[in-house]
């Protein structure tokens, strides 16, 4: 356990957010952010590079922080630090390495003091301490962005989920419910090309394509979801796509109409309180 300042990391699928957390009052350090896009498909020491420039922007904006929670993507051997990332689009070269020797070698500190989490289980652990989920017991997240991530809550703990490879119609479910499947859906239907769901999300204000898109996600998510019963009847949902909820969310309501749909309150501040928790526990 650490009652002291902890370097807390986000890696999704194009990018990377830094902080110090404070252990004792659970606190990001205000001033000590950092953010930058990561070129997912580039080499191992493009990769590396990216990460460790911001990581070690924000540790040197500490005294002498020797403690580093990361919330990782998966699949990947967490206790290890062994990515076992493939055919995901992202991170591919990354297959098989130790990142968390490659880490520990570039940033200067030990191996014990790297943590990785599942980057949804840090996302509903932070929801669950300070967030949407403030108090409750069980709870389902989902993480919707690049790739689709999941957590069950039992009893206040956070556990990682493993929906993104659970079968679902001809392929699996993180074919469906990804930043990729919102480009190749609108492709599909306009024959137009679309750089992001946020571009998408302002086209679908009005009737078209776009809004077209968001509906049946909205559909296709609650039809998964459905078959995943039972859940808790708490979703909590995070990530660039949740944002817009508002788009998709009648669809997904009308499927699970027992359940309570809320978009997360914390944002990235939750993942990385998340990631910084992984230091309250023993362990390795």
């Amino acid at each position: 356990m650490t009652t002291g300042i902890v370097l807390s990391a986000d890696i999704g699928g194009s990018h990377i957010t830094t902080a110090l957390v404070d252990m004792e009052s659970r606190v990001i350090l205000p001033g000590t952010r950092h953010r930058t896009h990561i070129d997912a498909h580039g080499s191992v020491d493009d990769i590396m590079e990216g990460w460790t420039a911001v990581m070690q922007q924000t540790m040197h904006m500490g005294d002498n922080v020797q403690q580093i929670g990361i919330a990782m993507p998966g699949p990947f051997d967490y206790e290890e630090g062994i990515s076992l990332i493939k055919g995901l689009h992202k991170y591919e070269a990354l297959y098989g390495l130790n990142v968390k020797e490659m880490l520990a070698d570039r940033l200067q500190v030990s191996k014990a003091g790297i943590r990785f989490t599942n980057d949804a289980s840090c996302f509903l652990q932070g929801e669950l301490f300070a967030g949407a989920a403030k108090g409750e017991r069980q709870a389902l997240g989902l993480t919707l962005g690049t790739g689709f991530g999941s957590s069950i809550a039992e009893d206040g703990m956070a556990l990682e989920g493993t929906f993104w490879k659970t079968p679902f119609r001809e392929t699996m479910a993180e074919e469906y419910f990804s930043t990729r499947w919102f480009l190749r859906r609108y492709e599909a239907l306009s024959g137009e090309k679309m750089t992001s769901v946020r571009e998408m999300a302002g086209r679908a204000q009005q009737p078209g394509y776009a809004r077209t898109v968001f509906e049946e996600f909205g559909s296709n998510l609650g039809q998964f979801l459905l078959e995943q019963q039972p859940l808790p009847s708490l979703i909590i949902l995070g990530g660039n796509i949740a944002q817009s909820f508002a788009l998709f969310g009648t669809p997904l309501q009308a499927q699970l109409p027992q359940a309570r749909f809320m978009v997360s309150s914390q944002g990235e501040d939750g993942i990385l309180l998340g990631a910084a928790g992984k230091f309250m526990i023993p362990g390795p």
